[in-house]
């Protein structure tokens, strides 16, 4: 029986740290110092206030909420931060500046309190338009006045801002551009329409979204093609699967997307065959077709939600060139503009022809505040070369906040699809944290190698305790062991919140931390240097110190063993309810208080979490979410699950179940990270149970409490590893992520 706990053993490989992004391992100067101008602030629900940095010039600024439940933290410029009130309570704002090898954490208490209630109400948006204010009211309706009668609900309507965050996060997920068969299907259709402008029948493809109802109200997102393209060529590229599969997973809301022609020297001619100034006149011709022609045979024909806040406009090549145009020129009517690996002739260039002067192009100062504007660049894009980074550097020197992202990549359809994916799920959204707005902040994969060891070291202990098989036809005493990682500075007069970390297949309790000591018999390697990787993350703030666990399912040579290897991940949810979790929150400073009583474990269960690897990972799901989720909140289980009893689909509602009888019954999930790798064998099932429970589920909402989050295929530096398999180099990294994400909402 003990060789077939090797069966699902580690992939062993050399010893070499992982990649890994550990913020600022530099000494801090002794003088000028920054500072906060203040070091704490009391916000109202709804209300914001700013916070200067000083000295903070040639600093790199980052911020971010403890609990963004309570309340966020946004950049603005390089010296300052906004905190905005979400509810009532109290967070924390960790502030990083980080020049070379000089690095600060500054720390900005923030109290919420209640908003105080409105003397006036709030204007009616249930005609599908935006609030009044200023320039942006719509359409000339009232919107204070009532409906004469009975018209369609908007769906999710955006406010006038704030508007997502400049983050800089790039990264595409696993398969998000592909047909999948769990993700309902939109309709699309061609639809023609007649141009003033070039006084011809024009043609578009619309995407519906699936479901569609003329009883919503739905925004626009007008999306153009290349230079050389047609209107058909974003499905070529997968357009649809993409705007599918984002709707279907929560990171987009539901939209109309629109595909015309943008080619309009004549029906079919190419606006890129005549000189620059040429070219410039007959994108123009497409402007004015756009804003009197195109958009309203749109909105007349579809159930549009009207307004600047409803409507987008994106594209590449001559398509994101002419996006700039628009939605710079027409910022009245459009509030979101993309442009993917944009063409010279939006500004002055040696080849003559530009709609702008480098002066006027920028956007009018009412809607600085009230717009969203992305450029990205391919970093071996030969074909624009710096064209977008030149855009971008003008419209921020002219006082104009851009999103300009850079990522791998030439002028293909790849670099386009992956543009489509960032802009879309950006877009249409209140540009509040609760709105679930995905945009890399808690999932970031790390990739670079911070090789610094840590000056606090945690330290390791062996916890001792008694337990049994429960095994269902005769239960067997058991003594058994379990290591327990102190953080440094380990304090018992305060409360630590605790990581049960369970290791894999014909491994041991050493597997995850212990594995680098020298007097650790069992040569089991934390070859990725796990343990360090926590010091350094405690000791730089990355995260909160917390207790971690390492146990085991496996039992003592003297114990029997059940039918299955797999049954040990299954019964010991008994022994981590009844005597694990009793024997360590007994001992050790945790939220519990000392009291281990199951009404106290669960009373403090928001500050305590699960995660395991491969068997481990299905101890994550059987034994913690299925058997203890009133003792959890926060789960990670890494490549694999195993029980597929019934089918996916039937696993997918059990445990959507769970969820739904959590929340009904006061016990909130605090975050669901699985974790696998392009190349895991462990993934196919996983992955499927997991896209069916999120298209299902009304409570999962990817960024806010849950993510599927895929380390993509390649090999370690140095050549000692592979991340993206099943081994110990993907969830290194998944282990990062899952201490930055866990205990960071009450």
């Amino acid at each position: 029986m003990k060789n077939a706990k090797k069966c699902i053993a580690l992939v062993a490989a050399a010893a070499l740290a992982l990649p890994m992004a550990v913020p600022g391992a530099g000494v801090q100067a002794k003088v000028k110092k920054p500072k906060l101008s203040a070091k704490s602030v009391t916000v109202e629900e709804g209300a914001t206030k700013k916070v200067t940095v000083k000295n903070a010039k040639g600093f790199k600024l980052k911020v971010k909420s403890k609990k963004k439940s309570v309340a966020t933290a946004t950049k603005k410029g390089n010296a300052a931060f906004i905190v905005k009130g979400v509810k009532k309570g109290n967070t924390k704002v960790v502030c990083t500046l980080q020049k070379k090898k000089k690095k600060y954490t500054l720390n900005c208490k923030v109290k919420v309190s209640e908003a105080k209630k409105q003397t006036t109400d709030t204007p009616a948006t249930t005609q599908g338009t935006t609030p009044t204010q200023g320039p942006a009211a719509t359409q000339g309706t009232n919107p204070t006045a009532a409906p004469a009668s009975p018209t369609p609900e908007p769906t999710a309507e955006p406010t006038i801002g704030p508007f997502p965050k400049t983050d800089k996060y790039s990264e595409v997920p696993y398969a998000y551009a592909d047909d999948k068969e769990n993700v309902p299907k939109g309709k699309s259709e061609e639809i023609t329409y007649k141009s003033a402008a070039t006084g011809t029948d024009r043609k578009a493809i619309v995407h519906l979204p699936a479901g569609y109802s003329q009883d919503k109200r739905y925004p626009v997102l007008y999306l153009l093609h290349g230079g050389t393209d047609t209107e058909s060529v974003w499905k070529d590229m997968s357009a649809d699967s993409i705007i599918d599969n984002l709707t279907a997973f929560k990171q987009a809301n539901e939209m109309i997307v629109v595909m015309p022609n943008v080619r309009v020297a004549a029906n079919d001619g190419a606006v890129s065959d005549g000189t620059a100034q040429e070219n410039v006149a007959a994108f123009e011709k497409f402007i004015d077709e756009f804003k009197n022609d195109l958009k309203p045979a749109v909105e007349g024909k579809y159930s549009v939600a009207k307004g600047r806040c409803n409507t987008a406009v994106a594209g590449y090549d001559l398509g994101g060139r002419i996006a700039l145009c628009i939605g710079v020129a027409l910022a009245d009517d459009v509030a979101y503009t993309g442009a993917f690996a944009p063409t010279i002739g939006v500004i002055p260039n040696d080849q003559g022809g530009s709609y702008f002067g480098d002066e006027e192009f920028k956007l009018p100062e009412k809607y600085s505040d009230q717009s969203f504007l992305m450029i990205l660049k391919g970093t071996q894009d030969t074909v624009v070369n710096d064209v977008p980074s030149n855009y971008n550097k003008i419209l921020t020197g002219n006082g104009t906040e851009c999103l300009y992202l850079e990522m791998e990549g030439g002028h293909d359809a790849d670099l386009f699809k992956a543009g489509l994916y960032n802009f879309e799920r950006r877009i249409f959204k209140r540009g509040t944290d609760t709105e679930g707005i995905v945009i890399g902040n808690v999932t970031r994969v790390p990739t670079e190698v911070d090789n610094t060891n840590a000056k606090e070291k945690g330290t390791l202990e062996i916890l001792e305790y008694d337990t049994e098989t429960y095994d269902p036809t005769g239960s067997v005493p058991m003594h058994k062991k379990a290591n327990i990682f102190l953080p440094y500075g380990y304090d018992e007069t305060k409360k630590y919140n605790v990581l049960y970390l369970m290791h894999g297949g014909g491994e041991n309790a050493d597997t995850w931390i212990r594995g680098d000591q020298d007097s650790n018999p069992s040569g089991y390697g934390d070859y990725t240097h796990n343990q360090n990787m926590i010091n350094l993350m405690f000791e730089q703030g990355i995260c909160e110190p917390c207790i971690i666990v390492n146990p085991t399912f496996y039992r003592p040579d003297d114990a029997p063993e059940p039918a299955s290897a797999m049954d040990l991940t299954i019964l010991f949810q008994y022994e981590l309810r009844n005597d694990l979790i009793p024997a360590v929150e007994g001992k050790y400073s945790t939220y519990a208080n000392g009291d281990t009583s199951i009404e106290s474990l669960k009373a403090s269960r928001m500050h305590r979490g699960f995660a395991g690897l491969s068997m481990g990972s299905n101890t994550t799901y059987q034994s913690a979410f299925y058997g203890n989720y009133d003792l959890f909140a926060w789960f990670a289980p890494y490549s694999g699950y195993f029980d597929t009893e019934g089918g996916n689909d039937a696993q997918a509602d059990k445990f959507n179940k769970v969820i739904e009888e959590g929340e009904a019954n006061g016990l909130p999930l605090g975050y669901f990270y699985c974790g696998n790798g392009e190349d895991d064998f462990a993934l196919a099932g996983q992955y499927d149970i997991m896209e069916k429970a999120l298209i299902k589920s009304k409570n999962l909402v990817p960024g806010r409490n849950y993510d599927f989050v895929m380390i993509p295929g390649g090999t370690v530096p140095g050549g000692s590893g592979k991340y993206g398999e099943h081994s110990m180099w993907s969830w290194h990294i998944h282990l990062y992520n899952t201490l930055r994400i866990f205990f960071t909402k009450e």
